[in-house]
């Protein structure tokens, strides 16, 4: 058995109706949240799930299948559309909370966000919000998305196992290694990787930002590291924002941004919610990415 945060523990597991609205309420109760985030929602809601398909990045053709298959509901992790693609931008204010805990000044989180609102927002606003919800209303096919809720149950999972395994004075090596216990990163095809630093060096001070929309780039990662801290722990980054910051600080220097891995770490919060829903008698079948553990 794996061992859970206690924070992610609800009750007792029980049996009954579950529709959309109580899956998404057991969600944000695991997450600690108490109100449905921007990037999550309920497209086409479902009275009574019996069977549900919970994927990653779903389409048409995963409605279809679905569909075909005799599913109760779709449920996917990222946004599928409606609110969850227009607010969007609003959980990016999130890297300002999760800095901010980490020792960061206000001004300079306050300043990362707001650089992040500038390269997102746009194409929030540009994006086609109706395509996904308006093709399950058709098919008749249930349909919501769960994105930060996972993600937070993720990152708290990442950072407490960080917190009760490391060794004293640990390298980056070490952490490399405490978070490789965990059973989605040891099944990933994709491995932790060191795009920053080296996994000789000192993990000295370190952050997990992951369950904030999307990762942090250049503007989070360098006020992390401007503010003292050492490593930051992101699960994706882009290529450009990482030239920019291995420009910035060296692609072999000091400070060391360690990427567990887009797919891996989803997987890890979602899996709490899968066997959480699977507990209450609901038949949960996983794919498009999910590593079920």
């Amino acid at each position: 058995m794996r061992s859970v945060p206690a924070g992610l523990i609800w009750g007792r597991a029980f049996r009954g109706r579950m529709d959309t609205q109580a899956i998404m309420a057991l969600a944000l109760r695991l997450a600690g949240q108490s109100e449905v985030p921007a990037d999550s929602g309920i497209d086409v809601p479902a009275a009574d799930v019996k069977r549900a398909l919970f994927g990653i990045d779903a389409d048409v053709g995963d409605l279809l299948l679905a569909k075909q298959l005799g599913y109760d509901l779709l449920i996917n992790h990222h946004p599928t559309g409606g609110g969850s693609h227009v607010n969007f931008p609003n959980v990016l204010r999130r890297h300002g909370v999760l800095l901010e805990h980490a020792g960061v000044p206000r001004k300079a989180a306050e300043a990362a966000v707001d650089a992040l609102l500038d390269e997102h927002e746009p194409a929030a606003h540009a994006r086609n919000y109706d395509k996904l919800p308006s093709e399950a209303r058709l098919l008749g096919m249930p349909l919501m998305a769960i994105h930060n809720p996972c993600d937070e149950i993720g990152r708290r999972m990442m950072d407490e196992t960080l917190k009760t395994e490391l060794p004293k004075d640990p390298r980056v090596r070490d952490a490399i290694g405490v978070l490789n216990q965990l059973p989605e990163f040891k099944k990933a095809l994709t491995k932790i990787v060191v795009r920053m630093g080296s996994e000789q060096n000192p993990l000295g001070k370190w952050v997990v930002i992951h369950g904030a929309g999307t990762n942090g780039g250049h503007p989070v990662a360098k006020a992390a590291f401007d503010a003292g801290i050492d490593t930051v722990f992101y699960i994706h980054v882009d290529a450009g924002h990482l030239r920019r910051l291995r420009e910035e600080y060296g692609r072999e220097g000091p400070k060391n941004l360690v990427v567990a891995g887009h797919i891996a770490a989803d997987s890890l919060g979602i899996n709490v919610l899968v066997r959480e829903l699977r507990k209450r008698g609901v038949a949960v079948d996983c794919f498009s990415g999910v590593i079920d553990v």
